[in-house]
């Protein structure tokens, strides 16, 4: 019995790989053999058929796609240990074009428990339906209780353990890879995540209202405590507006600070909106980082890293382009805007 046909797996605009070390190679990634396998639970060797449950609109543009492993088979303990300390992805096929795109699954809600989110056996995908994109557009059609084909887990960065602090740059659906990242830093104490999310309209962040860096008054120790809600927030102009309805994500975002703040770690975000002239600037950047030396006292070498995720324009504005050596897309050297600011004592990783 013959190989069953090769299937090409084109990237998509801010896609995570494998970093260093993927066999992908050039503008269409195309794997030797995808042959059928008899295991039923998510597998990185062979596409697993899922349903999808449920499609939640999140804005004109992008829904999260809810999808249950048909069979009912339990989550390989690859997939459990990757939640813990990873940012990963599932590749979704095109059947009829044989072709299939990465996605980075949304964390399972901050308000269920681990237990709660293995036994339904699902995963969340945020897709913006993109023009000329083949698969997104093919995903966005379907009707639920369609299968999809799903595979994985492909681990595009791993966490290292002596991780304290993270600055995420996220660009649109890169708030994905940032809430798998506080979903993997809760259980940490004393980790600190910062997100600054840009978007290119409101209604993908809709209600989302900043976390303020501005200075404590006389008296009142500044720093990460306040920003984390570690402690009662200093309220900024924006913070003190009354809150508009929240969209979906802003709302998990929310419930994932909640959490954070009840394992002793710290989670803050900051929404900025391109029709609202409201861009991640240099500034907001180096204020960040200067608040981070403060409240260590001094720069620290240990720990502190910085991620950027989004569309190939945004990471290559922040960090610069991504290189494709041998066959394997790699880091490449730093670039953009971050290679012109002091960066001492943080590591930075293009996703």
């Amino acid at each position: 019995m013959g190989s069953a046909p090769s299937i090409i797996v084109r990237p998509q605009s801010g896609m995570l790989v494998v970093l260093g070390t993927s066999a992908l190679g050039g503008a269409a990634y195309r794997y030797g053999t995808t042959s059928d396998s008899d295991d039923t639970s998510l597998n990185p060797h062979s596409f697993t058929p899922y349903t999808l449950v449920s499609k939640q609109p999140i804005s004109s543009t992008s829904t999260i796609f809810t999808l249950r492993n048909r069979s009912g088979s339990p989550d390989p303990e690859s997939l459990k240990d990757v939640w813990k300390r990873s940012v990963w992805s599932v590749q979704v096929k095109q059947p009829q074009l044989q072709i299939a795109r990465a996605y980075t699954p949304l964390p399972p809600h901050a308000g269920r428990s681990e237990g709660e989110h293995d036994e339904t056996q699902e995963l969340r995908l945020l897709i913006r339906k993109e023009e000329g994109g083949e698969v997104s557009t093919y995903v966005h059609k379907l009707p639920e209780q369609s299968t999809v084909e799903l595979r994985g887990p492909n681990v595009e960065h791993e966490l290292p353990h002596d991780t304290k602090e993270v600055l995420f740059l996220a660009g649109g659906t890169g708030i994905a890879p940032a809430m798998q990242v506080a979903h993997a830093l809760r259980s940490k104490p004393g980790a600190r995540l910062h997100i600054l999310w840009a978007n290119r309209n409101r209604e993908d962040c809709v209600g989302g209202q900043s976390d303020g860096l501005q200075a404590a008054p006389p008296g009142r120790v500044s720093g990460w405590r306040s920003m984390f809600g570690l402690e009662e927030p200093v309220l900024t102009q924006e913070s003190a507006t009354p809150p508009a309805k929240q969209g979906v994500i802003v709302k998990e975002l929310e419930a994932m600070k909640d959490s954070s703040k009840s394992h002793g770690s710290g989670l803050g975000v900051e929404y900025f909106v391109d029709d609202e002239r409201n861009f991640i600037k240099p500034v907001n950047v180096a204020r960040h980082l200067k608040l981070s030396d403060q409240n260590d006292g001094a720069p620290s070498k240990e720990g502190k890293v910085i991620l950027v995720s989004g569309p190939d324009g945004f990471i290559e504005h922040w960090a610069g382009k991504k290189l494709w050596i041998g066959g394997r897309e790699v880091q490449g050297p730093l670039g953009g805007v971050l290679s012109q600011m002091d960066l001492r004592g943080w590591q930075v990783y293009k996703l």
